[in-house]
């Protein structure tokens, strides 16, 4: 019995599969497609885009340092591959070395991979792919990603973006029961969905629970890191945190789907903290909400989408959704302003936002 599947799948006639209608075995087999295609592929898109301007990310030192680090979340434990695609050049060939650490969080597992940069100069010839294999079974919902960049000495570093995602899986899935945060996941044979063969129960049991279990997959809606190191040019400099301005740019207009609160699905906030003070906790508010933080490096929290639709829902004619920080004076007092946001500074600041 082989779990194949096409790519991309052959969709469902949605007038074949209402009540009344003859079942057929076309739309049985593609179903059984469509699912153990959405199994690997589902969650494998873009899930860290982020870009700089000439000259804002440069980096000289000559010691391996963590500069930028984003939580991404993860399709499932069968997806080992992870891909970071690094734009950047040094400025002496062959010297400069970027490394890529994906770790989970709770169990503490960690994999890393490290390349030499190619290019000598901004966008010379093509950009460094840095995979990273997954070595344990991690049922997690969430990674972190970390990029670490070491300069050569007397040689610079300039990075002008970065883009990941994890890979999908090949055609046919493993026979077997394939793990998702702790549930599982039963493949469609495709040798069993074909015409004169009998249409079991199970087959819709499994089909409803996998589907089920396939929601809470996370999507990315918006994701930004602030860079730890970074050379200062002429008052320019990659930022260190979220700044007072960022009010106005910091923000995607995304898709979210009606029906997730009724299936106990939420959106995932998470920031990363600097210069925690218990005293005088760091608020922030984001997706209208006030969200105030609770601890240095990470903070999580879920929340229903409770903002207004866009008025662009309409070109789309789908529910869209402003998702980033929110103009107000509480951000306007607590985040960075223009010149602190570049160097260090003692004050409690947002490093990271995903």
């Amino acid at each position: 019995m082989s779990n194949s599947f096409t790519s991309p799948p052959v969709l469902v006639d949605p007038a074949r599969v209402t009540a009344g209608l003859t079942i057929r075995s076309e739309e049985i087999s593609r179903l059984g497609d469509m699912v153990n295609y959405s199994f690997a592929h589902v969650g494998c898109g873009n899930v860290i885009s982020q870009a700089w301007h000439d000259d804002v990310f440069l980096f000289e030192n000559t010691t391996m340092t963590d500069v930028c680090e984003w939580i991404v979340p993860r399709p499932s434990a069968e997806h080992v591959e992870f891909k970071l695609r690094l734009m950047a050049s040094c400025t002496i060939s062959g010297g400069g070395l970027a490394k890529v650490t994906v770790s989970s969080p709770i169990s503490g597992h960690s994999d890393s991979t490290t390349i030499t940069i190619t290019d000598t100069s901004r966008f010379q010839s093509g950009f460094d792919v840095i995979t990273v294999a997954i070595s344990s079974v991690e049922q997690e919902q969430y990674a972190e990603v970390t990029l670490s960049l070491d300069a050569p000495s007397g040689g610079q570093i300039e990075v002008a973006g970065v883009q990941a995602n994890w890979s999908p899986l090949a055609s046919p899935l493993t026979t077997r029961a394939l793990d998702q945060y702790d549930d599982e996941f039963v493949p469609m044979g495709a040798n069993r969905l074909a015409a004169d063969l009998p249409l079991t129960s199970r087959f819709g049991v499994d089909m409803l629970n996998n589907i089920t279990m396939m929601r809470p997959r996370g999507r990315v809606l918006f994701s930004w890191s602030g860079v730890e190191e970074s050379k200062i040019v002429s008052a320019r400099a990659a930022a260190k945190g979220l700044g007072v301005f960022d009010t106005q740019l910091m923000y995607s207009d995304a898709v979210s789907f009606d029906g997730m609160p009724e299936n106990d699905l939420d959106v995932d906030v998470w920031f990363y903290v600097e210069n925690y003070d218990a005293a005088d906790p760091l608020v922030v508010d984001v997706f209208g909400y006030r969200f105030t933080m609770a601890q240095a490096g990470w903070n999580s929290f879920g929340v229903p989408v409770r903002l207004q639709e866009l008025p662009r829902s309409v070109e789309f004619r789908l529910p869209m959704y402003r998702t980033g920080l929110d103009e107000s004076e509480s951000n306007q007092s607590n985040l960075l302003t223009a010149q602190d946001r570049r160097q260090s500074n003692n004050d409690p600041y947002i490093s990271g936002r995903c």
